[in-house]
Formats: structure tokens, sequence, C-alpha cells
């Protein structure tokens, strides 16, 4: 299950279901070969409403090489 609101996450926990964000699918794709970088996804969601910490990007961009 793809969520990113956080009210649909707490709920999922609560029933046990695995679930996996935005950011989530983007990384799999990089593990996959699916995708080359992870970068120009991650720009153009900041250019949205997507709200994410710095950190997180940094760290995501670390473990991909980035």
């Amino acid at each position: 299950m793809l969520l990113d609101d956080l009210k649909a996450r707490k709920l999922a926990g609560k029933l046990h279901i695995k679930y996996t964000g935005t950011l989530g699918v983007i990384n799999k794709a990089k593990q996959l070969g699916l995708i080359d970088k992870i970068k120009p996804l991650i720009d153009k969601l900041l250019l949205t409403d997507f709200r994410i910490s710095e950190n997180i990007i940094q760290e995501l961009l670390r473990i991909n090489n980035e």
C-alpha cells in the first residue's frame, strides 16, 4: 500500500498493513534499476506541496550515491 498522509499511515500501522510512501517507492525503483537517479524526482516533488525534511532527502541521496 502506498501512503503519504499521516493519518492514513497511523491507521495502516494500527491495522498491521505494510505501507510505503512516495520516497520509498522512488528509492525501491532506484534499487531495482528502474530509474538512474532519484535527485531529479525529488527536485520535482519539492516544487509541489510535498513536505519532507532535508535530513531525509540527504540520507536518501547518500544511500543512493548521489
